[in-house]
């Protein structure tokens, strides 16, 4: 299996998700928890076992991607809309997707988000 796909999996475990999972849990939106935790696992090492420090140290560049682009407001309001209204299924799915799609900076994942909403328009 991918990185991608490995960590879509550990993800939904980790934090209980599942098809039918709404955005927040207990007050807390899951997308963000997940953010959170990629963030969390680079900047304190050994927060998380070795095989999920791993899959979130290659998801890292996704997350700054994400915190620049669709949280900073720099990509297409229609595509920061589908991103948002994502379930937490989808929403790991997604981070998988674009480690899978080689994200290792702010610009490829500015050129995901653009091709991302060449596909919305073109829909």
């Amino acid at each position: 299996m991918s990185t991608g796909t490995n960590f879509t999996k550990m993800a939904r475990k980790h934090f209980g998700i599942g098809p039918r999972t709404r955005q927040h849990r207990n007050g807390l939106a899951l997308k963000a928890e997940i953010i959170e935790a990629i963030e969390t696992s680079n900047l304190y090492p050994g927060y998380y076992n070795e095989q999920m420090s791993t899959l979130f140290g290659a998801a890292l560049p996704v997350a700054r991607s994400y915190r620049k682009h669709v949280d900073g407001g720099r990509i297409d309001p229609m595509t920061s809309y589908e991103i948002e209204m994502m379930s937490p299924w989808q929403f790991s799915a997604f981070v998988g997707e674009m480690i899978d799609a080689g994200i290792s900076n702010n610009y490829e994942g500015e050129m995901f988000f653009r091709s991302m909403r060449k596909e919305l328009v073109s829909a």
